[in-house]
């Protein structure tokens, strides 16, 4: 196991998920560390979910000391089929995995007894990603914020600041798709 690895791990598709997962589980009262070496869990990025492969899972479960092991990618366009592609992988490893993600996501026990976990966001059902999932947790009171923000960043494209394309898509299919599951309105608690 690398110096800075742990028993448990999480692999994630890029930057933004390893920078808000923290914050989320402090958030929810669970103490993440104020040190790398502190963190309840090691997450690796991986550069987007094309580079979390069969070889990768493989590799990870394989590795010496690891006790849990977990995937959060996210659904883009279909939860569903991102489901089946993460089990087609893990199946020559995990042959117990449903054929259906749990709405709930899963955690299962792999035949050498680690913990193995999948979370498909925004919600193990529905196309989005980390962004839809953030967009849910936007309260009445904070709609007015989130315009604000996106104000501001059309404000600053006018002027000449630029942002990836991905970025862009990202931003605006997130507010859009946690609203299509709020009934539309875009606003409401979740």
């Amino acid at each position: 196991m690398a110096k800075n690895d742990k028993p448990k791990k999480l692999l994630v598709e890029g930057q933004d998920d390893l920078r808000v997962i923290p914050e989320l589980i402090e958030k929810n009262g669970i103490f993440w560390g104020n040190k790398k070496e502190e963190a309840i869990i090691s997450i690796q990025e991986c550069g987007g979910y094309e580079n979390i492969t069969s070889d990768l899972i493989y590799t990870e479960l394989q590795t010496r000391g690891r006790t849990h092991l977990g995937l959060m990618v996210d659904a883009d366009d279909d939860a569903f089929l991102r489901w089946q592609s993460i089990r087609n992988y893990c199946f020559p490893n995990i042959p117990n995995l449903p054929e259906a993600l749990p709405e709930n996501g899963l955690i299962i026990n792999t035949p050498d007894n680690q913990k193995f976990g999948v979370w498909i966001m925004p919600n193990n059902i529905i196309e989005g990603m980390l962004e839809t999932f953030l967009g849910y947790m936007i309260t009445e009171q904070g709609e007015y914020l989130w315009e604000y923000a996106e104000e501001v960043v059309r404000e600053a494209k006018n002027k000449g600041a630029e942002a990836s394309k991905r970025t862009a898509e990202r931003r605006t299919d997130g507010k859009e798709r946690a609203r299509e599951g709020r009934g539309g309105e875009g606003k409401g608690d979740r």
